[in-house]
């Protein structure tokens, strides 16, 4: 999947290439992504199928089915205090939602917390437009 945004740095266009494939060079490849679920919020999601819709007379119309991080963390670990990461968690595979591809803002980098399972830490520091996104979500 390719995503255009605009950076938040330089508001040029940037891309992102995302990948949602079990069988990526050998390996299974579910990437994330920062996506606009409503008017006023936005989650992370990882990637779990991408498809196409077409309805006859009407068009066709692309689609994400998606696995949420939205459950809820106790609020003393939702940052990790020693990187100043946040925390999310997915929510069961089976509260998956199906989005348009028109919602995904950009991709994202998660790292899995060996700890707490289904727990992961949105590293924002590996490029700038991310962190100034995530300081934004922060206010």
């Amino acid at each position: 999947l390719k995503v255009n945004y605009e950076s938040m740095v330089d508001w040029k266009q940037t891309t992102d290439h995302l990948r949602c494939n079990p069988q990526f060079h050998g390996l299974p490849r579910f990437d994330h992504a920062l996506i606009q679920l409503t008017a006023d919020e936005t989650i992370f999601v990882r990637l779990i199928l991408l498809f196409r819709c077409s309805i006859l007379n009407l068009g066709s119309f692309d689609f994400a089915l998606v696995q949420p991080y939205t459950a809820r963390i106790n609020g003393s670990r939702r940052m990790d205090r020693f990187f100043k990461l946040t925390r999310v968690k997915a929510l069961p595979r089976a509260s998956s939602i199906f989005i348009p591809l028109s919602s995904f803002i950009r991709g994202a980098v998660l790292v899995p917390d060996a700890d707490h399972q289904d727990e992961h830490l949105i590293v924002d520091h590996l490029d700038s437009d991310m962190f100034l996104r995530m300081r934004a979500r922060v206010r």
